[in-house]
């Protein structure tokens, strides 16, 4: 640990919740490998994996009328759009046919947005201590929720190329700007069209390449191979992609993503959360991960001071929650501030 860290305040506090949680060996493994895997019995207390489970096949079945079968997964079976559309949904990332079939079909399934206004559980796995400290940990104690969905995938035939979460030039900062904490609530392997990770390219700071990211021609990617609850955390620099499911049943995976404030998140929260939402929550880090307390994004005049006011006491009440830890440093972009 270098003198600036030892002596700063915020990481001290962190420090602290990296112990009382007993995450120090899985924080090393994330620092070496730029992922790690939590087991359930730490990642999901009070069942918690089970309700969101169940509560994003709700939410699925609301969406689209579509009933799902978890165990059989024919409602997802090379699926190419979203489930009842017959539009076909480009996310952007090429895909590689593992077949002899054309890759038409979606590498990610089924595409879950904006998962946080759907009910108290969703909530409750933002809050979730682990998360947030691994969170803390990557992306400072101000970092924003940048998107809570979910995909649930089928049986398919093409795999998610690999890439970074990181959506900009190269060179990458060797520090994190993005975090991704991904509830796997069903099980992880292989067969199961498990995420895969290129360990240690986190550090390269860049992106892979069209040539590099075929997921088949990689024989240093690893896949993840966990039971349903775990939480899959990686660096937003991260290369990721995902294989192919082979077996029956549907994956079903609820990615966090978290990101400094300077950073564009996937999702427009500043407007869409309410007062109401705020207090019944009642948590002073909730209107911080919403992007309440953020200083850009000015969008009316005539409310701009008003919301100014209202970004500082959220600001102010988060720092006392912390100690006053947010203005204990004389570095006005402190890494974990």
């Amino acid at each position: 640990m270098n003198a600036e860290l030892k002596n700063n305040p915020a990481y001290s506090l962190l420090k602290t919740e990296i112990e009382n949680l007993g995450l120090a060996s899985y924080i090393q493994e994330l620092d070496e490998k730029g992922f790690t895997v939590v087991p359930p019995e730490i990642a999901c207390p009070n069942g918690l994996d089970d309700r969101l489970l169940k509560a994003l096949l709700e939410v699925s079945e609301k969406r689209s009328g579509v009933k799902l079968d978890i165990n059989d997964g024919s409602t997802h079976k090379n699926l190419v759009g979203k489930l009842n559309d017959d539009i076909k949904v480009d996310y952007g990332l090429t895909t590689e046919s593992v077949d002899e079939n054309l890759a038409t079909d979606s590498p990610i399934g089924d595409f879950l947005r904006a998962l946080i206004f759907e009910g108290n559980v969703f909530e409750e796995a933002l809050l979730n201590p682990v998360i947030l400290t691994f969170a803390t940990y990557l992306v400072g104690y101000t970092c924003q929720l940048s998107a809570m969905n979910a995909f649930i995938k089928g049986p398919n035939r093409t795999n998610l190329d690999l890439h970074c979460d990181t959506l900009l030039p190269d060179p990458l900062p060797s520090h994190a700007l993005v975090c991704n904490c991904t509830y796997a609530l069903t099980d992880y392997n292989k067969k199961n069209g498990s995420i895969a990770f290129i360990p240690g390219s986190h550090k390269w700071n860049r992106s892979p390449s069209k040539g590099e990211s075929v997921l088949s021609k990689r024989s240093d990617a690893v896949y993840v191979e966990s039971k349903a609850g775990s939480l899959i955390i990686f660096h937003g620099a991260t290369w990721h992609g995902a294989y192919n499911r082979v077996s029956d049943g549907l994956r079903v995976t609820m990615p966090v993503v978290f990101a400094r404030p300077f950073m564009k998140p996937e999702e427009y929260l500043k407007d869409n959360v309410s007062e109401e939402m705020i207090k019944r929550i009642n948590h002073p880090r909730f209107p911080i991960l919403t992007q309440q307390a953020d200083f850009y994004a000015v969008h009316d005049w005539e409310n701009a001071d008003t919301r100014k006011l209202k970004m500082f006491a959220y600001h102010e009440a988060y720092n006392e929650y912390l100690g006053g830890v947010l203005d204990s440093t004389d570095n006005v972009h402190d890494l974990y501030c």
